[in-house]
């Protein structure tokens, strides 16, 4: 197989395999000093900044499925990281709730998530992470606009 034929020369999957190492990084750094995975801090980062938010924002802004989400949920409910609450006009709804106790964890693994962020952006210059990102984000939207 020539060198144009191999999957590598394939941005799919060179996005996937970038993804892949990333949150394999991030679990590997995060596993030697919290009891949190990258997929955990993802969920708690998108309660904190969305205070009262529902379990399907939640899916929305994680790009999770509700399933995991609710996995998810349950376990940062557990180490005490969230509280659920029953929606004052929807009582089916339960609102979401970052606890002190999430928002210290999140404090703590702040510089892991900055380590990991420097690790992947250490052989590029600012400008090309700036092109970087923003040619991803227009990928994103184009593939937006077909969904």
């Amino acid at each position: 197989m020539t060198e144009n034929n191999s999957k590598t020369n394939s941005l799919g999957y060179a996005i996937g395999r970038t993804n892949w190492y990333m949150k394999t990084l991030l679990n590997k750094l995060l596993k030697e000093g919290f009891n949190i995975t990258n997929e955990q801090w993802l969920v708690l980062k998108v309660i904190l900044e969305n205070p009262a938010v529902s379990q399907t924002k939640i899916a929305e802004k994680s790009l999770k499925d509700k399933t995991n989400i609710t996995r998810i949920l349950d376990l940062l409910e557990k180490s005490s990281y969230i509280e659920r609450r029953r929606d004052d006009r929807d009582r089916r709804m339960n609102r979401i709730h970052i606890t002190e106790q999430g928002k210290k964890i999140l404090k703590a693994v702040n510089p892991v998530t900055q380590k990991t962020d420097g690790i992947c952006k250490h052989s590029l210059d600012k400008k090309q992470v700036k092109e970087l990102i923003q040619s991803l984000n227009t990928i994103c939207k184009s593939i937006e606009n077909e969904l």
